[in-house]
This record gives C-alpha cells, sequence and structure tokens, in this order.
C-alpha cells in the first residue's frame, strides 16, 4: 500500500500482514482499540467514518461504499448532494488512510490485526499480523497466538507464527541467563541514535495564488508546519530562518540537504483562491533524491489547521516507518479557525519574523486584530507576547522593559491558559523570568519544559545558553548555543550567539571563526560586525574593534548595542573625548527612543567614573534592564568588581550567590 516508504517499511522484518481474514469479532476488537487511540480520539468526524466503513464491510455492504452514500449516511448531506461538486467524502477518506497508516506504524505496530484503507477505495482491508521478530514485550509478541482459530489454513498460519515466535523466545530467555538482556538496551541505543540523525527540513512553500502579495500566507504556512512537524519529536527539525535561505532557490536537493544538514525535505506550494486553500507536498529523501510521496490537499480557511495537521500526519507516519520507533502523541489543536483570524495571524507571523522594529509594532497590530476575533486561539496570544518581550526586554530594549515585558507576560499567561503544550510560549516565560523577573530557577523550569515539548525549537536552545552564561556555565552554553546551530545553521541569531558563547569561553579561534564564516553569510549585518569586534577587544586590538563596532554603527540596526560598544572600545583605548562624543549620541537617542542606563554605565565604567556608572546602575535596577542578569559574567564591568557597591548590587538582583568559580 502506498509508495516507496511503505516498502520499505514492510521489509523492515518488524511484521507481515497476512493474507488471512480476521474474524469478525477480531476486526471489532481492533477497531475500539483505533478508535480509543489518541490520534483518533479527538476526532468524532473520523471515527464515525471509520466505524461505518469497517461495520458496512463485515455485514455484507462493501458495495454500498460511494461517496454519495458515505456522504448522506456518514456527514448528515441531503439526497441533493453531488460528489461532482463536493469533495467532503473524499477529503475525509484522505484524512483516515493517514491516520490509519500512521496508527498502523507507531502505535498499532504490535497489534495482531491490522485495518487499512487502500488508496482510491473508500472499501477496508483487514488482515492477520504475524510477528516476524520478537517484540521487548512477549506477551505482546505471542498475541496473535490467543487469536480465535476458525478456519484450517488460519490455522496452519497461526501455528507456522506461533512455534516461530516460541523458539524465538526460548533462545533469547537462555541468552538472557548468560548476557542479562544487553542486547535490549544496545538496540534503544541504536534507535535513538539512528532518530537523532534523522532531520528534516521544510523549505519555503511557493506562492502559487498569483500575487506576490499573498507571500505572507505561504510564509506563514511554512512556518506552521515546521512548527507542528517539530512537536511530533520523530527528528530534528530545521527552523525557519535557515530554510528561508532557500526561497526559490534553484539549488540541487542535494546541495540544500547537505546545507541545512537534513536526511529529508518536505517541499511544496499553496495557492489560495477565495476561501479555498490548496496544498501540494511531496517528501523528499536527501542522499538518494528519492520522491517518497506527493500529495495534494484542498480545504476550506476555516479548516486550515486541520489540513496542516494532514500533512504532518503524513510526513510523520513516513518517517516513523523509517525509525521504527515511537514518538510523542499528536498534540490536540483547535479543529476550526475564523478564516478572518487567521489570515491576520499569519500577517503577524510574517512581520514578526522580519526581526526588525517596524515588523514586530506591525505584528502587534496584526495579533491584536486575530485576538479581537478568535480570542481563545492561543498561538497569536503567543506572537503578540513574542513582539512585546523582543521590544521591551531581548535585544533590543526599544521600550522599557516595565512596558514590553509586562505586556509580553500577559500575553504568555494567556497563551499557556489556552494550550500549555507548546514551545514558544514556554520558552519567551522562561527569558521573562531571567532577564526581568531574576528568578533564575524558574527561568531554568520553562526553559526545561519549552525543550521537552519541542527539541527542535532553535530559540529555546539559544536562551537556555543565555541562563546558562548568566550562572557561569560557559561549557553548558557553548553547548546549547551549538545545539542551536545545529537546529538553525543558516540563522544570523544562532550563529552569533554561538560565536559570543565561544568568546565567554574564552574559545577566541572558534568565535573568529564562526563570526567570519557568518560574514560570508550576512556581510551586511550589524550583529556580525559587532561579534568581530568583540573579539579584537578581548585580544586587546583596539583599533581593530573600533573599526569593526563603527561598521556595526554604519550597517545600522542593533538600536543602541553598537553606540555603546564602540563608546567602550574608545574609552578602554584611551580616546576619551570619542567616548563622550557615543555617549552623547546615546543620549540623543534617548530622546526619541528608550536607552538602557546599562549601556551607558558601561562606558562610564572604562572611563573609571565609578560613581557615574553606579549611579546608571541604579537606573538600571529600578527599570529592571535585562542586561543586569549578566553582571556576574559582563566583561564591561570588570573595571567595578573590587567597589563594595557592585556586590551589594548583585546581592538585590540575586545573583551573589551564584558567583562563577575562581
Amino acid at each position: 500500500m502506498g509508495g516507496p516508504a511503505d516498502h520499505d517499511a514492510k521489509s523492515s522484518g518488524d511484521s507481515i500482514a497476512s493474507t488471512v481474514t480476521p474474524s469478525e469479532s477480531e476486526v471489532l476488537n481492533q477497531l475500539e482499540q483505533i478508535l480509543s487511540s489518541p490520534d483518533f480520539a479527538s476526532s468524532s468526524r473520523l471515527q464515525r467514518l471509520l466505524k461505518y466503513i469497517v461495520t458496512e464491510t463485515l455485514i455484507g455492504n462493501a458495495g454500498k461504499l460511494k461517496e454519495y452514500s458515505i456522504a448522506v449516511d456518514v456527514f448528515d448531506r441531503d439526497k441533493s448532494f453531488d460528489p461532482q461538486t463536493s469533495s467532503i467524502v473524499r477529503v475525509e477518506a484522505s484524512r483516515l488512510r493517514g491516520k490509519l497508516d500512521k496508527y498502523n506504524a507507531i502505535a498499532g505496530r504490535n497489534d495482531p490485526v491490522r485495518i487499512e484503507l487502500p488508496a482510491g477505495a473508500y472499501v477496508p482491508n483487514f488482515s492477520i499480523v504475524c510477528k516476524s521478530s520478537a517484540s521487548d514485550e512477549t506477551g505482546e509478541a505471542l498475541e496473535p497466538i490467543k487469536a480465535g482459530i476458525h478456519n484450517s489454513v488460519r490455522r496452519n498460519l497461526t501455528l507456522v507464527c506461533s512455534i516461530s515466535l516460541l523458539l524465538l523466545a526460548a533462545v533469547l530467555i537462555a541468552a538472557a541467563v548468560f548476557t542479562v538482556w544487553p542486547m535490549t538496551d544496545r538496540a534503544a541505543e541504536r534507535l535513538a541514535s539512528k532518530q537523532q540523525t534523522l532531520s528534516v527540513a521544510v523549505l519555503p512553500l511557493r506562492n502559487f495564488s498569483g500575487d506576490p502579495a499573498e507571500d505572507y500566507f505561504s510564509h506563514g504556512m511554512t512556518d506552521a508546519l515546521i512548527t507542528r512537524l517539530a512537536q511530533e519529536r520523530v527528528a530534528n527539525v530545521t527552523s525557519m530562518t535557515s530554510v528561508m535561505a532557500f526561497k526559490d532557490s534553484n539549488q540541487p536537493i542535494s546541495e540544500i540537504a547537505k546545507q541545512l544538514g537534513a536526511t529529508h525535505l518536505v517541499e511544496g506550494s499553496v495557492m489560495r483562491v477565495g476561501d479555498k486553500v490548496r496544498i501540494t507536498i511531496q517528501l523528499i529523501e536527501a542522499v538518494s533524491d528519492r520522491h517518497l510521496w506527493a500529495e495534494s490537499y484542498e480545504r476550506g480557511m476555516s479548516d486550515v489547521l486541520r489540513l496542516q495537521d494532514d500533512v504532518v500526519d503524513r510526513i510523520v507516519s513516513s518517517i516513523a516507518q523509517q525509525v521504527m520507533s515511537g514518538r510523542a502523541s499528536t498534540p490536540k489543536i483547535a479543529p476550526d479557525i475564523d478564516p478572518a483570524a487567521y489570515e491576520a495571524h499569519l500577517k503577524g507571523r510574517f512581520f514578526l519574523n522580519m526581526m526588525t522594529e517596524d515588523g514586530f509594532r506591525k505584528g502587534i497590530a496584526f495579533f491584536k486584530q486575530s485576538i479581537e476575533t478568535a480570542p481563545e486561539y492561543a498561538p497569536s496570544h503567543s506572537g503578540l507576547a513574542v513582539c512585546y518581550c523582543l521590544l521591551g526586554g531581548h535585544g533590543f530594549e526599544i521600550v522599557k522593559p516595565s512596558e514590553g515585558m509586562l505586556d509580553a507576560k500577559k500575553e504568555i499567561m494567556e497563551s499557556l491558559r489556552l494550550d500549555n503544550a507548546r514551545a514558544e510560549p514556554h520558552a519567551f516565560l522562561g527569558i521573562i523570568r531571567l532577564k526581568y523577573d531574576w528568578d533564575w530557577q524558574s527561568a531554568k523550569d520553562s526553559f526545561d519544559r519549552a525543550i521537552e515539548i519541542n527539541p527542535s525549537y532553535a530559540r529555546a536552545h539559544i536562551f537556555y545558553s543565555y541562563y546558562h552564561e548568566s550562572m557561569g556555565d560557559k561549557e553548558a552554553a557553548v553547548r546549547e548555543a551549538e545545539i542551536a546551530r545545529s537546529l538553525d545553521p543558516l540563522s544570523r541569531e544562532t550563529n552569533i550567539n554561538l560565536g559570543w558563547q565561544y568568546l565567554q569561553a574564552a574559545r577566541y579561534s572558534d568565535a573568529l571563526q564562526t563570526f567570519e564564516r557568518t560574514a560570508e553569510l550576512y556581510p551586511n549585518h550589524w550583529g556580525v560586525h559587532w561579534g568581530i569586534g568583540q573579539y579584537h577587544l578581548r585580544m586587546n586590538e583596539s583599533d581593530l574593534a573600533i573599526a569593526a563596532f563603527q561598521s556595526a554603527h554604519d550597517a545600522g540596526g542593533g538600536h543602541a548595542m553598537p553606540i555603546s560598544a564602540l563608546g567602550y572600545a574608545y574609552a578602554v583605548s584611551g580616546n576619551a573625548q570619542e567616548a563622550e562624543d557615543a555617549l552623547a549620541k546615546l543620549n540623543t537617542l534617548g530622546v526619541v527612543s528608550y536607552v538602557s542606563p546599562y549601556h551607558m554605565a558601561t562606558i562610564h565604567a572604562a572611563l573609571g567614573d565609578n560613581d557615574k556608572a553606579f549611579a546608571l546602575l541604579e537606573e538600571a535596577y529600578d527599570l529592571r534592564s535585562r542586561s543586569l542578569a549578566w553582571l556576574n559574567v559582563a566583561p564591561e564591568m570588570n573595571g567595578l568588581r573590587e567597589d563594595p557597591r557592585f556586590d551589594a548590587l548583585l546581592q538585590r538582583v540575586g545573583l551573589m550567590e551564584l558567583l562563577p568559580a575562581e
């Protein structure tokens, strides 16, 4: 059944579906087990369809299973229903087929009976499963022996299976006397290792709507598929920022996969016409450039979340069959959403991902619009929180922390109230607890939870590296930064953070190499020049540091950070006047936009004006500036550490007990 992926799974030696028909009672027992599984328990429509086609087949009405009768009997369509104008039966049958494939590949791997729905048909197939290898649970492996025997052919098949299983079980038990079952652990390790090597990249869906202004929609659908697929945890999933580098790319699949470190690629297109959305998707095995399958899905805008589920289920089923190991159950999401609310949400995501002040502010407007229409849609509350957080406390600090972070926390808590099983709000709750609340243990708990939900969420690993950096654990900070970069290899954020963590860990050659490699990808980004400047500061190469920070300032972006870094470099090199000029620029910028007093404190500290530096640090404390979370490890603060006022400040921030070991 199906394409090459299905063939590979069936030749894996895991189980063989026989041609012998199970009894009616066995089929009904299997039906109940499937209907109660997590994948089906949340979908009453699919439960009803599966129960209908199974029972009609069992009572001899297989010939009745046509589009018209299913539409009338299952989906309550009236007698005027026309299959030519409505695709509801075909759509729901496709969903059912995908769910059954996934169930049989994962949750139902060891079930004695298999129910399948062949492609292009509405009549299910029933078969007995004979195990070809011993399972970890001997009772489950022997379960087919317990099945009733109703004819001689079936009796012989069951007997052969039973004898094989009993003999194999005896051999394994004998081996256990001498080895204490080391094979189980080794097998588990091999499976875990294989799963860790799988990596999926969802390439940007092409916009086939005929209007470039609709790019936000294809962009948003790509982002949504990446997020949903990562939650399934059958493989690492490359982050959005890296795959966007290949938008409209004509590079060979093998080359794209190599650059992204992906074993599988998902590519396709999305077309929206009025209230209809059509997605065409294909899954490609990168090494062989083999197309495992290709399918098209069509839904109304109000059903777009279910469409995403169907695509993800199909991808997960194929990959799970290859890895032959379990995974977390599919998260429950809202089955419907108002089309206008979802469109506003996608526009919010589009502008958020620009990572600019203008993008954040436009994102806020669209997320608010989405929430007004669909107040129970958790992802829009989360997106709104992210915009507030990025404006007020993470990186840019364009608004006062007391404004941005409080608004962010309010929306995060609402998002978590509505849906506690998404990684993004947990990760951003953690960064607020770290940078604003200075609640170290709670921050760690939030990061742990975010990574538990979605190990492929690169930003959670970046945030965790910040936490470890703040705690003085340089090795752990580098480890998390490296994980983030592996998940999002072409992202500016992951690469710049990795270079910074290498600097903090005194791995200077690694830091320079990382920054220079990032500069090849993003030669005009301020953060790359800022990182190179930080490297030259550590090397006591003031002139090179000043030149790099000037380049960062000239490139634009970064708000106050390039100016403060330039002023600090001038101060430590003895150029007091230029340092004062940088302070004047920061004061001028502060008239029209918030500038953290911490930035100016670093320059005064480098100039030796400790009283002014501490006065500014007091202002930063009152405003709960994010930078105070790194007082223990900030090199700019080295000139103040011998002053008793510094220890007092550490005590109030809660860092005194966490001083890194000498």
